[in-house]
């Protein structure tokens, strides 16, 4: 909960509400924290303006690294601080706290476990005596009993497929050894490289490279039958469409006909904080997804307002929003991040289970299982 309130700060901070915070006493936080990777941003493999480690915060003011880390209150006056420094001792920071958690957390699992397979022995030990004495006895000499055949049952897809001994050992050479601009993995127009992956390790923050290669993997499993037909913006997409409007955005869909799929997916990046927004026309509705239970209303409005620009500029005809759904699921509707570190790595997981039409029954235990199972799934271009 701590960490939590933290990243809660942070984020109030970084998308315009730090005016908040220092009024409830935040200015005593240092600007402290993940790798630097996730300031990179890159479309077609070039990057963005403005400085490498640098940070944009709202209204387009840039704050570069400087010489040493400032106290919240020094760096809302001075226009820049150590932005990596800060993300890379808020990490190691909470890395630590979170793994004592994560022990705590399995040794308590384990005495759960073996307590409870202690009472069902002794149960069953009593359930046995019992049975033999009024029920099994007089059976066995009364009517012979028929051999029970076990029911064979369809092979069914696994959720949580476990990562073979080659498998993790794969994962583990991506994060160790060679240079950190060598590319590992190609595809989609898109390269990752050993610092890309490495994003992927322990509580770091996802970047835009790992979460678009992702997202285009789902796009490519979608054409599986059976499946729902998909398409995704990439991570640029709608902070373009938010600051600029439709015709900054005009010309990403030349080639593509967005009406004649069933799922749009479209990741939202709140400065420091993943969510995804879900366009389903089969329902039809837009449906906001935030790991921290926010509510964004505004970017299912955004974008039910694209697609009736959308419609008319590429089918000449009037998009019909009368039945259309919005909504920002609420926290009790989809699992929470637990700490201030998934939110790229919950953003992914929904939109994977939702391209499957699948309910969301992962939590915050899976996700070093699901980190590492993404590294091999981008190694390899193939979703398990």
């Amino acid at each position: 909960e701590e960490e939590k309130e933290v990243y809660r700060q942070l984020l109030a901070m970084v998308s315009g509400g730090q005016s908040l915070l220092f009024h409830h006493g935040a200015s005593h936080l240092k600007m402290e924290t993940p790798s630097s990777s996730w300031t990179r941003s890159r479309v077609k493999g070039r990057r963005p303006p403005g400085k490498r480690g640098s940070v944009v915060w709202p209204g387009g003011r840039r704050l570069a690294p400087s010489d040493s880390s400032l106290p919240l209150s020094v760096a809302r006056s001075v226009p820049s601080f150590q932005a990596e420094l800060w993300i890379k001792e808020l990490t190691s920071l909470y890395d630590s706290r979170a793994r004592e958690r994560r022990r705590l957390i399995e040794e308590q699992e384990a005495l759960t476990s073996r307590l409870l397979r202690q009472r069902l022995s002794e149960e069953g030990r009593a359930g046995v005596t019992t049975v033999e004495l009024r029920v099994r006895v007089p059976l066995e000499k009364e009517v012979p009993l028929a051999p029970v055949r076990a029911e064979t049952k369809p092979a069914e897809e696994q959720e949580f497929p476990e990562l073979s001994k080659d498998m993790e050992m794969a994962v583990s050479a991506a994060f160790k050894g060679g240079g950190q601009d060598e590319v590992l993995s190609e595809g989609f127009r898109l390269t990752i490289t050993r610092k890309d992956l490495q994003t992927l390790s322990n509580l770091n923050w996802l970047n835009d490279e790992v979460i678009n290669f992702y997202m285009n993997l789902l796009m490519e499993r979608s054409k599986q039958p059976g499946l729902p037909s998909v398409y995704t913006f990439n991570t640029f997409f709608f902070p373009k469409l938010r600051s600029a409007g439709y015709s900054a955005v005009r010309r990403w869909t030349k080639k593509v006909d967005l009406f004649s799929h069933d799922i749009v997916l479209v990741p939202v990046h709140l400065g420091v904080h993943w969510c995804l927004s879900v366009v389903d026309f089969r329902k039809p509705s837009i449906t906001y997804f935030d790991s921290m239970g926010g509510n964004n209303d505004e970017a299912c409005r955004i974008l039910l307002n694209y697609l009736k620009q959308e419609s008319k500029d590429k089918r000449k005809k009037e998009l019909d929003a009368s039945g259309w759904t919005l909504h920002s699921k609420k926290r009790n509707e989809i699992p929470q991040q637990m700490n201030g570190s998934d939110c790229g790595m919950f953003t992914c997981k929904y939109a994977e289970y939702v391209t499957k039409d699948r309910p969301i029954t992962f939590t915050q235990k899976h996700m070093p299982y699901f980190r590492r199972r993404m590294v091999w799934e981008i190694l390899n271009r193939k979703l398990l």
